[in-house]
């Protein structure tokens, strides 16, 4: 290939005028520009004209530039001159998702916004003809004004070359993946493209409430969907983009009228080049980013007595965590007190009758009901509610675990549990609890007496014993005894497992 003689001071088409060299990646060499006759900066890229991409791309970026979405980078002028073969491009001041996400994650609410933008902007694109193919962090560019710019539409399949595959899917995978990285500040993919990998359990990439606690179910299935991993949702793929932008848009409001993510308030200078593709803009300066308004539909009913449980509001700001949860209860045979006049079991839903409640010998109360309880904002709003009747089944071989946090689970949340329903308001003495695994940090806590359903907020729920660094097996007696009828066991620390960290409970008996 000839090698072209651009360098500063070189005008191009009689008007731009190249000034600095900011990235050169795959022979296409990527300038910042002054476009003379408007008097504007501009992005130019060029290459040999030789090079047997050359037609390619070109061909690819005057095809772009008739795109109606304004979402993406637009296309300013495509010609070869004197062996060089160049695109203009619209010149941007702002930052890339990799820069973004330098400083951790997403909200939900950005993260799902940010994803439903680019889905509705490639849905576009595909609707016209066009296809990315190779979407990635650095071609997910976000505007001073918060607004989403999607860089490389055809261009970048030109120079790099596309994937086998449906072009469909592999745009509806890319969405996924950007929806990922959003969410975790990690890639689920090859390259990583300056994100750290996303980790994988049993040999599959991790889901997003694997890797992050508190992120919404809703926004964990688009991106499992659009990732080839619905199975694990019972649903069906997502092979498109403007499917993927309808999965979005049947559960997520957005409004736009301020940016998808301005208004943090915060002036950041990105320092380097621009990411190594062909239509990433110098990415310099400063952004400001706002937080949209995206609400989950009504939260759900769960538990018994009308219970009312948060299911998931995308405010939450979080960060990583992970895997799945089990449960155990074992019923217990009534306690024999030794004698004709003492009772030799309690009845249901109440506690052994006896002339001093405090001096009598504790005996095992009736449950009705185990629920999971993570509440927001701290936590996602549930926790495998799917498992919460293994808490009470009396199989011994079951057990009730919590996700497999990558960090300490109390540097994130203030705690995680499980609540017991007795039916109705019973006097409780202690508790007998079987635990998975050692040195983990619990609280019981009480619902107030006259209290018909479980309080929504931890600060609502009464500390009545403790202990700071249980075993396998813990027995806690209350100082008094309580009225009460539900019972919450809440761990305010997990036990290490293999690195990670991850509690659970096998047996809970409430005693009274």
């Amino acid at each position: 290939m000839t090698e072209p003689a651009v360098g500063p001071g070189r005008v191009l088409a009689g008007r731009y005028r190249v000034e600095d060299l900011l990235d050169e990646a795959a022979d296409v060499r990527s300038w910042r520009a002054v476009d003379a006759v408007l008097s504007r900066p501009v992005l130019v890229q060029t290459l040999p004209a030789d090079d047997p991409r050359a037609e390619a791309i070109t061909s690819a970026a005057r095809a772009a530039a008739m795109v109606r979405d304004s979402r993406f980078l637009q296309v300013l002028d495509v010609d070869v001159e004197d062996h060089i073969a160049y695109v203009v491009r619209e010149w941007m001041s702002g930052r890339d998702l990799t820069a973004l996400l330098a400083g951790g994650p997403l909200s939900s609410d950005q993260a799902g916004a940010l994803a439903r933008e680019v889905a509705e902007a490639l849905a576009t694109a595909h609707h016209d003809g066009l296809t990315h193919q190779l979407l990635h962090p650095g071609s997910v560019l976000i505007t001073p004004d918060g607004g989403v710019k999607v860089a490389g539409l055809a261009t970048e399949a030109a120079i790099h070359g596309a994937g086998p595959g449906d072009a469909g899917e592999i745009d509806a995978a890319g969405i996924g993946r950007v929806l990922y990285a959003a969410l975790t500040a990690r890639w689920p993919g090859d390259g990583g493209h300056g994100l750290p990998e996303a980790p994988r359990i049993d040999g599959r990439v991790a889901s997003p409430r694997q890797v992050r606690s508190g992120v919404p179910r809703l926004l964990d299935e688009v991106a499992d969907r659009a990732l080839g991993n619905a199975a694990r949702h019972h649903a069906t793929p997502l092979r498109s983009p403007a499917e993927v932008a309808e999965a979005l848009t049947s559960r997520v409001v957005t409004t736009r009228s301020n940016g998808i993510l301005a208004g943090f308030s915060q002036t950041t200078e990105v320092p380097g080049p621009p990411p190594a593709v062909l239509d990433a803009p110098a990415l310099s300066l400063t952004s400001t980013r706002a937080v949209p308004v995206v609400r989950d539909p009504e939260p759900p009913t769960r538990g018994s007595g009308g219970a009312a449980r948060v299911v998931g509001v995308l405010a939450a700001a979080l960060l990583l965590a992970g895997a799945t949860f089990v449960g155990l209860q074992l019923l217990l045979s009534a306690v024999d007190a030794g004698g004709d006049d003492d009772p030799s079991a309690a009845a249901p839903g109440s506690s052994a009758s006896s002339p001093s409640s405090a001096e009598a010998t504790p005996v095992p109360l009736a449950i009705s009901s185990a629920t999971d309880y993570d509440p927001p904002p701290d936590g996602s709003g549930d926790e495998n509610p799917e498992d919460t009747p293994l808490a009470i089944d009396g199989d011994p071989s079951t057990a009730w675990r919590t996700q497999n946090y990558f960090d300490p689970m109390e540097a994130q949340k203030p705690g995680v549990g499980l609540y017991v329903d007795l039916g109705a308001a019973v006097q409780v003495v202690g508790l007998d609890l079987g635990l998975v695994g050692a040195d983990t940090g619990l609280e019981i806590r009480i619902a107030p007496e006259d209290a018909t359903s479980p309080p929504e907020s931890p600060d609502d729920w009464t500390a009545v014993a403790s202990s700071a660094s249980a075993g396998e097996s813990a027995s806690l007696a209350l100082d008094e005894p309580v009225t009460t009828r539900y019972v919450l066991i809440w761990f305010t620390r997990l036990p290490a497992e293999g690195g990670d960290f991850r509690g659970g409970v096998a047996e809970v008996q409430v005693l009274g």
